[in-house]
Order: structure tokens, then sequence, then C-alpha cells
């Protein structure tokens, strides 16, 4: 389950969506807390306490003179274990410290509360660069989630930053969904976390302690066995919002500002003519009872078949997906080849395998953006090969000419691999496409072939995934088309309306040219209508064209065409008008409508 949430504070318009402003509802008093929650915010405060306690105990044995050199080349003095990033932006500028929402230390994100612990260069990060928008978002995100728990006992999921926003998925159980009544409460809690200026305070807990806090989270369990690769991972607290999570955030709520809740303002499963999993409560989208039964059995069923996937390519709450339990059993594309002798024939085929990639895409409509995932802790194999590999895929990526960023150690173990990652109309990132190189099954395998000397040579396997999953792509490209479907991928091309009656004859004719030729029509020859009641009917449905037929065109042989955004296109021969569609559906082209 989703809500995706922008601030009043910006004011960023969001094509296809409305704004429900959200009214306090004063008279309602906040729930108490569940039980489990309580549970864990007492033990967070029990490690909390533990961690200020060492904290200053290495602060007063490490203390030091440190020098932090800023972009400018300024250097400025402060003190390790003590001066803060925050603290340096008071010395500097007021107007600074009020408006920076992280530092970069040596290259890392730090929060502003964080003590420096040695010499280092320090950027501050403002709301201006992409990296200081995603942690606003992503502590946005969290206010959105506190409230989610407190109100609505919800299963944290994942809550990211997108390029322009942020999302939370939660999931509420197998049979609950969000009533339009408890929104205005979900604006009432989070109004009062952002008010009270909540600070967020930044653990380091060890794997026992993250399953101890997480104990009733299973999607967090799932995480900490899965991405926790070290003895500790951060945790952040924030008022009553205990979650897993990397960093940095805002020092406060307070800096966040006011909330608008933002709706789908359109059906797109019912426009799309795709089967109606989903209901719909003041505007949002959310599955129905019998589909999260459906998801629960599935992702059940899945645990028991393989425990350790879970997780790792399979969202397991992820509320426009029709079965999210089957994407990661699909097959993959594979292909061996000789790799580790000519490494120049590997970068030629990884090239082969992003330029099939951008084809797909392109004729699908995505843009895409791509990620270079290096070597993890726990690899197999030797460091100088993957070192080369890594080195392949870099010198692929540079050459392919997409922007790319490097994610370091989230390759898998058996070699690294480059993510794609699509975006859908919420602005949410997909990973659907990958190119992954495997050094480990050859190798189980005992796979071998004759090199060019006749000796013995061991190959490389490449899982290239352009799909990634039917289901999940299929649904991303549901939210980005909005039920407006391409021509040559629309399950309503066209459909002939008949001016009068004594034109319904002919429209058939019309009707049965068009499935003659492979085209998907329809006829709405409803005499209870007026004509331009049914043109609009069938533009609201989104069919491509609309050919009308009237006493000119039964007499002609021709059709009058309109398209669903109401183009006038004019009178075409039935022959010509049939032809130009079969070209424009062969050809794959994204806007028909404009090109015809």
């Amino acid at each position: 389950m989703g809500l995706c949430l922008r601030w009043r504070r910006l004011g960023f318009p969001l094509p296809g969506f409305r704004c429900c402003e959200l009214h306090t509802v004063r008279e309602a008093s906040v729930p108490a807390p569940p039980h489990w929650l309580a549970e864990r915010v007492s033990l967070f405060e029990e490690l909390w306490a533990a961690q200020v306690k060492k904290l200053a105990s290495v602060a007063q044995k490490k203390a030091r003179a440190i020098e932090i050199t800023l972009p400018e080349g300024q250097k400025v003095d402060a003190v390790a274990w003590n001066t803060t990033p925050y603290q340096l932006a008071q010395q500097i500028s007021l107007t600074l410290a009020d408006t920076a929402v992280a530092a970069e230390v040596n290259g890392d994100l730090y929060d502003l509360d964080r003590p420096l612990e040695t010499d280092c260069h320090l950027r501050f990060l403002t709301f201006d660069s992409p990296e200081g928008k995603a942690v606003f978002w992503h502590s946005s995100a969290h206010v959105l989630g506190a409230a989610a728990e407190r109100h609505l006992g919800a299963v944290l999921c994942r809550g990211p930053s997108t390029h322009s926003g942020f999302y939370h998925d939660f999931f509420l159980g197998k049979e609950r969904t969000v009533r339009s009544a408890e929104l205005p409460m979900l604006e009432r809690i989070s109004q009062e976390i952002i008010a009270a200026a909540q600070p967020f305070r930044r653990l380091e807990a060890s794997r026992d302690q993250l399953r101890q806090l997480f104990k009733d989270n299973h999607f967090k369990l799932h995480l900490i066995e899965e991405k926790v690769t070290g003895t500790t991972a951060t945790v952040y607290g924030c008022g009553m919002s205990v979650d897993l999570c990397q960093g940095p955030h805002l020092r406060h709520t307070g800096q966040i500002g006011a909330l608008k809740l933002l709706t789908n303002s359109s059906a797109l499963w019912r426009s799309s003519g795709a089967p109606e999993p989903l209901q719909r409560v003041s505007g949002i989208s959310f599955p129905k009872a019998e589909l999260l039964r459906t998801w629960e059995t599935q992702r059940e069923e899945a645990e028991l078949r393989d425990h350790r996937r879970i997780g790792k390519e399979q969202e397991l709450f992820f509320f426009h997906e029709l079965s999210p339990g089957s994407c990661f059993f699909l097959p993959r594309g594979t292909r061996v080849y000789n790799a580790l002798v000519a490494f120049i024939r590997l970068e030629a085929e990884i090239r082969g395998c992003l330029d099939f990639l951008r084809s797909v895409y392109s004729v699908l409509g995505f843009s895409f953006h791509l990620a270079l995932s290096t070597r993890p802790s726990g690899f197999l194999g030797e460091p100088h090969l993957w070192d080369q590999a890594e080195q392949v895929l870099q010198q692929a990526l540079e050459e392919f000419g997409e922007s790319w960023d490097l994610n370091p150690g989230d390759g898998a173990f058996y070699g690294p691999k480059i993510d794609v990652h699509l975006h859908d109309a919420l602005g949410r990132p997909h990973q659907c496409g990958t190119v992954q190189l495997d050094f480990q099954l050859p190798l189980r395998f005992d796979l071998q072939y004759k090199g060019p000397a006749g000796a013995p040579e061991r190959p490389v396997l490449i899982h290239r995934a352009v799909l990634g999953s039917v289901e999940r792509l299929l649904g991303v490209l549901a939210e980005s088309c909005g039920g407006k479907w391409p021509l040559w991928l629309s399950p309503l091309q066209v459909v002939v309306i008949p001016v009068r009656t004594e034109q319904e004859e002919y429209a058939r004719q019309v009707q049965q040219c068009l499935q003659a030729a492979g085209l998907v029509s329809d006829l709405d020859a409803d005499s209870g209508l007026t004509l331009s009641r049914r043109v609009r009917r069938a533009q609201l449905a989104h069919y491509n064209f609309q050919f009308v037929v009237g006493q000119r065109e039964q007499s002609q042989r021709t059709v009058n065409i309109r398209t669903r955004d109401n183009r006038q296109l004019g009178e075409r021969g039935l022959a010509e008008a049939v032809q130009r569609l079969l070209e424009l559906q062969n050809a794959r082209v994204p806007n028909a409508e404009e090109e015809f």
C-alpha cells in the first residue's frame, strides 16, 4: 500500500494528479500507539542512552584539534568527536545553518548533528542540490511513516525519495484497507510531528539489536538478513518512530513544513482494460482484500521455497502489481562466452546487452537510469578478476552514452552488475533490467571450452534481464501511460461510430475491414445517444481513433477520423486509413495520433 505526499512549502505541480486538501479533525483524539511500537521505542531509548554514554566517553578520550577544509579552500578548526557540521555552519553563516539539510564529509553523507572524527573535506548540502533534495524528501517520508504507524498500526516497508518527492509503502494486514475517514487524522498526526520539531537521532545497532527492534516487522527483518553485511547498521529514531535507515536526515521535523496529500486522479487499471484488482478510497488506489490474501499466500509460499531470495528482487507489498510473488521466479536470459581471457569480447557483449535494453525501452517509451554495482564484502572469486570485470562494465557504460551512477558494494556475490531503473508516473524507481556477470556458475558446473590456442578455458556467464518480470513492467507501463496506451499496444484501437441508423450497415463494413487487417475495432451504434455523446464516450474510454461515418462517408467509402484527444484529422479513404494504421502499428510509433 502506498501514499505519496508532497510538501506545500515548495508548491511543485505534478501532472496527472490532483491535490486533496486535508483538514484537521480537532474533535478526534490521537490514538494510542500499538503495543509493539511502544516496545520498540522503549528499546530504542535504552540503546540510545547507552550510545550517548559511550560517545561521551570517546569524546573525552579522543578530543583533539582537527582541520576542516571547505569547498572554497577555506580551513576552519574543530575538535574531534565534539564539533558537528551544524556548529561549523553556524560559525560561517546563520543563513547557511538555517538552509543546510546535511553535509558531505570526505565524500560520505553526514547528519548535521553527527560529530566529526578527523581532518576532512566538508561540503554543506542544501535543497538546491540533488543530494539535499533526497535528504529532504526522505526525511519527509519518515513523517508519513510515523503517522501511519501510530494511527493505522501500519507495518512500514519502503519510504524512499524520488526525483521530485517521495512515497511510502506499508502493509496493514490481509483484510485491512485505508478508509477515507482516517486520512484527516493521518494529516493531523503528521502536522503534530512537524510542529514538535522532533530530532532525527542516529543509532548504530548490532544485528541482534536490529532483529529485536524489528521483530514485529517481517519486511525489515528480511532487509536485515539480506542487506546488512557488516556487524552494525544505523537506525533512526524520531519521536515515536524507529526505522532501519542509512540516512542522513534533517536535524529535526520542524524543517519540513505543512503537507498536502496527492492522489491519483484517474483509475489507471480500469482505463487500461486490465483486470480490476484495486478499489479506490478518496481517489487513492488500494488492493482489495481478496488480492491481498492472494499476495500474502504467494509470499508465504515463496518464503518456504527459497527464504534467501525474499526481499532481494521482490517488493513484498507493492500495490500496483498483480502478482508480486511470481516476479523473481520468471527465467532470465543467459549467454555464455569467453571473457576471462578476451575481455575485449566481453566489453562488446556488454555493449550489445545495453543496446538491446535501450531498443526495448525506447519502443515502450521509457527513460531509464543505470547504476554500476561493484564488489560486495562477501564476494567470491579473485579480486583481480573483479577489478577487470568492473573496468569493463564501466568502460561499456561510458561508451553507451547514458547517465549512470556508481553503487559501491552492491554487486552480487558472484560478479558485478549493471542495474537499470525505470520510473513510473509517481517518479518511483523500479529495477526492471539488469546485466550481471557471473564467475561462479561456470566454475561450479565445470564449464569449459577450447580457446584460440586449443587449451581449455573457463567461460563467464551473463545474466541479462530486460523486463525483469512481465507483471512489474506492465505495472510501470500502466502507470506511465495513464490508460492512454500507444496504438501498437492498445486494447482499444478504433471505434466506428455511425451518425444515424442508416449508416449502421456501412459502419459494420468498416469494422470488418479493420478486423480483417488485424486491428482491434468496436462499433458504437447506440441510437439512444447523440453523436457527440458517443464520440465523447469513446474519447473517455481512450480509443486511439474514432472513425465517424455519415451519409457522405457512406457514399464515398471514406471515414472521418478523430483522436482520443479530440483532434479532427478529417476525411480519408477507408483503404488508405486502414493502411496508415497498419504502418503506425507495425512501426510501434508511440504517438500514432499525432503522426497519422
